[in-house]
């Protein structure tokens, strides 16, 4: 039986590395423009808990959720967290595909 452990820095990078390899290519030159160090904020409505952040754009952050299993683009509150984990477990390519809309078009 697996336990479920945080993610760490270098599970999130690896992880952020492998959905980068399945982007189109134009997404993936996107990416690199938003793209920041990953860092861990805090989720508000689960005190102790964070996410990783590796892009902001237009106000908003891509995030790592360890819970989720799956990526998030989501509005930090005033004090820098996100308010409520996001629960869609997206792929990478979902996100891109929703932010940045169709590369082939």
């Amino acid at each position: 039986m697996h336990t479920w452990q945080p993610a760490t820095i270098t599970k999130v990078q690896q992880l952020l590395e492998e959905g980068l390899a399945c982007l189109h290519p134009a997404h993936r030159a996107v990416f690199e423009t938003i793209r920041i160090y990953p860092r861990q904020v805090p989720i508000a409505n689960t005190p102790g808990e964070y996410v990783y952040v590796v892009a902001e754009y237009k106000g908003k952050l891509l995030y790592y959720s360890d819970i989720e299993d799956g990526w998030e683009l989501d509005a930090p509150k005033s004090a820098g967290g996100i308010d409520v984990r996001g629960c869609n477990q997206y792929k990478l390519s979902h996100v891109m595909h929703q932010t940045f809309g169709d590369p082939d078009v």
